[in-house]
């Protein structure tokens, strides 16, 4: 019965069209899920056999580049040992045989770049000659290419460890052979110097990734002869435990495999290859990270297609299940809408609203209004919107709105918003100042037909806005008037308030400032120093008053006389200084004479009768008279002593 009864509910929940739709969709996906999963492994299986073809390719472009260099230097190698006479070798008749040799050495250097040079070592390790024209004599019988043909080890070739040669400077691998007598003794060592740099540049042009390597190494041990990237700590370090050197030791001449790198844990497809009957081999290794990048995204994509297509199914069964009681929750929510902006509008401080455009009047107002204007929603619906407007207010708008319908029109829907700022009238006749925010509402024609408005009121920020101003406007004339004050301050700084020329203080900087000009232009500049004759009786005799009148006289007629850029001065007392730029010393001789000439026609009425007076003038000119402040001024002096001393009323030259 319990069996019954549960194939009973199956099969009519198979009959639902939900059940169905939703066992359409599981299956579909998992299809699809199986093929993405067959393909991605057939693709990845396609990439490692690409990734292993290419490391064989990279491994065999190296082999034979490799031993093409090694076999030439093997020919040269055994070329120059059965055709360089045996006297070469002993120490007394080396020297006779040294250019020949060098020059020989030098030919067979320049056959092909990857040999740095040829030299010849003597029966003890020591230089003879070198093709590079290094001075024999240096020994290098510690050096492994030489010892081990000191021990009796063949005449074969024989690869040296990596070093840096101290006569080269880089990097060199030495190849050797022996050259023996004829009993057997030895004679010499050949050695021919691979240039390791420049079979770095092959390693360094093969494309093995960016995390690949490729090295040259040895057979016996796996020592680093040279490898990509370059690690020094490596460099003539054998290879302990690794898989691919126990299969070349074991006799492997080719092949490939796949591990963990020791040194950075990197799985790479490495491929090797020994060079012919040499006691080296080349491996090159692609990075797995490196060779399953393109698939990995093709990996990423079938998963992002997957999840799509599953989240696709999803959300179609899920409309299609909630189809039934999606239009009734649209129209409960509808309604929850419409009550909620009707709370919004009926509640908010401004006032919302809409005007019919054609009628130009109000077709809803918010009850907010009250307590903005006065006036009830029900007074304002169906009147005119420009009815409480002030007349100003109510041309602009009108303006505006006609405005903003020939752009709408025109296709410019950024006109259809706008904000403004208006005059409203309260029905109390209380004037207040409204912010305006108009939103001008299309129909399905494009055609404007509402204005939806939201009007704020801002008369306190209009308030504030005016203070602000006023303050502003304050604030301004202030900085003005201190402007005007500092102006004349700095005036009276450099100024005598009695006579209003300059005073000593701006003189002394004046004075260095045109001195300087003058040395480094090349400019005359003359110094006329007076003061009055006998100015002490008149102080005495008619007052200080009539002193301090004496003295602005005589200002008023020495400013009224002289050029823009001459400085006048009142130097101290009734002494004066007058600084004459750009100017020799015979046109200031004629000025100084006319100003004597000008003052003694002066009169000064002193109650019933014209006082009169005089000066005296020297005058120094630069650089006759001298080249620094100092000096020109106590020259000047000088002169004015002269002319007081020659009877005064007279101007007197510096004399040497």
């Amino acid at each position: 019965m319990e069996k019954e009864a549960a194939a009973q509910l199956l099969l009519r929940a198979y009959r639902s069209s939900s059940v169905r739709l939703v066992l359409f969709c599981i299956l579909t996906w998992l299809g699809v899920a199986s093929l993405v999963l067959f393909l991605l492994q057939e693709g990845r299986q396609q990439v490692e056999r690409k990734a292993e073809i290419e490391m064989q390719g990279v491994v065999s472009v190296l082999e034979a580049r490799l031993l093409g260099v090694l076999q030439r230097v093997q020919s040269d190698l055994e070329q120059l040992a059965a055709t360089l006479p045996a006297e070469i070798y002993a120490p007394s008749t080396a020297p006779a045989f040294r250019g020949d040799v060098a020059r020989t050495l030098r030919f067979h250097s320049r056959q092909f770049s990857e040999v740095a040079g040829f030299r010849v070592l003597d029966a003890s390790g020591v230089l003879i000659y070198d093709a590079r024209g290094a001075v024999a004599g240096e020994s290098f019988s510690q050096r492994d290419y030489f010892k081990v043909f000191t021990r009796g080890a063949g005449n074969g070739l024989f690869f040296s460890e990596v070093h840096t040669d101290p006569l080269i400077g880089h990097w060199v691998l030495g190849v050797s052979v022996a050259v023996r007598r004829e009993n057997g003794d030895l004679a010499g060592v050949i050695v021919a110097l691979l240039d390791l740099s420049h079979l770095s540049s092959w390693f360094e042009s093969v494309a093995v990734g960016e995390r690949g390597v490729v090295s040259l190494r040895r057979v016996e041990n796996g020592e680093v002869l040279l490898r990509r990237p370059f690690v020094f700590e490596q460099v003539n370090k054998p290879l302990l435990g690794n898989p691919l050197q126990k299969q070349v030791e074991a006799g492997g001449r080719s092949g490939l495999m796949r591990f963990h790198g020791a040194m950075d844990g990197v799985e790479r497809i490495f491929s090797y290859r020994r060079l012919a009957d040499y006691p080296l081999y080349v491996t090159a290794g692609l990075a797995i990270d490196d060779y399953l990048v393109e698939w990995r995204r093709t990996r990423l994509f079938g998963c992002l297609a997957g999840l799509a297509l599953f989240l696709a199914l999803a959300l179609l069964l899920t409309r299609v299940l909630k189809a039934g009681g999606r239009e009734a929750q649209t129209a409960g929510q509808l309604r929850e809408s419409e009550a909620r902006y009707r709370m919004l509008a009926e509640n908010s401080h401004d006032v919302i609203w809409t005007v019919d455009i054609p009628s130009r009047c109000y077709t809803y107002v918010s009850p907010s209004v009250g307590g903005m204007t006065g006036f009830t929603p029900d007074e304002l619906v169906g009147q005119p919107f420009d009815v409480h407007l002030t007349p100003d207010s109510a041309l602009r708008l009108a303006r505006e709105i006609d405005l903003r319908l020939r752009r709408i029109a025109s296709g410019d829907r950024a006109a259809s918003v706008v904000v403004s700022e208006f005059e409203l009238v309260c029905k109390d006749g209380a004037q207040i100042s409204t912010e305006v925010v108009s939103s001008y509402l299309l129909d399905a024609d494009g055609v404007a037909r509402t204005i939806l408005g939201i009007t704020r009121n801002i008369s306190e920020r209009k308030a504030a806005e005016h203070a602000l101003k006023e303050s502003n406007r304050q604030l301004h004339a202030r900085i003005e008037e201190i402007g005007r004050l500092q102006v004349a301050l700095q005036e009276l700084a450099v100024r005598d308030s009695l006579t209003g020329l300059y005073n000593r203080r701006y003189l002394d900087e004046t004075l260095d400032r045109e001195v300087s000009r003058a040395r480094r232009e090349g400019n005359p500049l003359s110094l006329v120093m007076l003061d009055i004759d006998y100015f002490k009786r008149v102080n005495d005799t008619y007052g200080h008053q009539v002193g301090d009148e004496v003295l602005r006289t005589l200002a008023a007629t020495l400013s009224a006389d002289i050029r823009a850029e001459d400085v006048p001065c009142r130097y101290g007392g009734e002494e004066f200084l007058i600084l004459l730029p750009n100017m020799p010393l015979e046109t200031a001789m004629m000025r100084a004479e006319a100003w004597r000439a000008a003052v003694e026609k002066l009169s000064i009425a002193h109650g019933n009768f014209q006082l009169t007076f005089t000066i005296s003038l020297g005058v120094s000119a630069y650089p006759d008279h001298g080249k620094t402040p100092d000096e020109l001024t106590r020259c000047a002096d000088q002169a004015l002593y002269q002319a007081k001393h020659d009877g005064r009323n007279r101007v007197s030259i510096h004399s040497l």
